[in-house]
């Protein structure tokens, strides 16, 4: 066996045995330093980066827990029936619900803010659990729609042209 030809471990080295094992000691300890350093920023951004989520997925829950609108709310959502005004398939109306069209006579809902219309029945269901729009996530309406009367909307839906 040949021994080995660095200078750490020469015989013939101008270093003596116990500044050779400082060294090594010394480069061992900065090794597990900088390895617990590592550790610690991951460790730190880990746990910020689980936070950051643990808060978003809590305000997103706490949205979906409240987010249904009541009865009373949707009721007070324009509803028209729908006709098809001889301009063909350009006034056709698709409900992304549903994916389905919207045929003459029947019942759509017009959304206030963004103005998506839909099915009554498919976008009474989807605000049943969401408060928002089914195609933009706008949110629908404030808490005082809820206390709107059924003849507020009824002229509110009598003022909008049809799709």
């Amino acid at each position: 066996m040949s021994s080995p030809s660095s200078w750490l471990f020469s015989d013939s080295s101008r270093y003596s045995t116990r500044a050779r094992l400082l060294f090594m000691g010394l480069s061992f300890a900065i090794g597990i330093l900088t390895f617990l350093l590592y550790l610690a920023l991951w460790y730190i951004c880990t746990t910020r980066r689980r936070r950051q989520q643990r808060l978003s997925a809590a305000a997103a829950a706490a949205a979906d827990a409240a987010g249904g609108m009541s009865a009373d709310a949707i009721a007070a959502l324009p509803t028209f029936t729908f006709s098809v005004d001889g301009g063909g398939a350009a006034a056709a109306l698709d409900c992304p619900v549903c994916l389905g069209q919207a045929e003459a006579g029947d019942k759509v809902r017009r959304l206030p803010k963004c103005g998506h219309a839909f099915h009554a029945e498919c976008v009474d269901a989807w605000l049943r659990a969401h408060s928002t729009c089914p195609m933009c996530r706008a949110a629908v309406g404030p808490p005082a729609a809820a206390v709107a009367t059924k003849a507020a909307a009824a002229a509110t839906a009598e003022a909008l042209p049809p799709v």
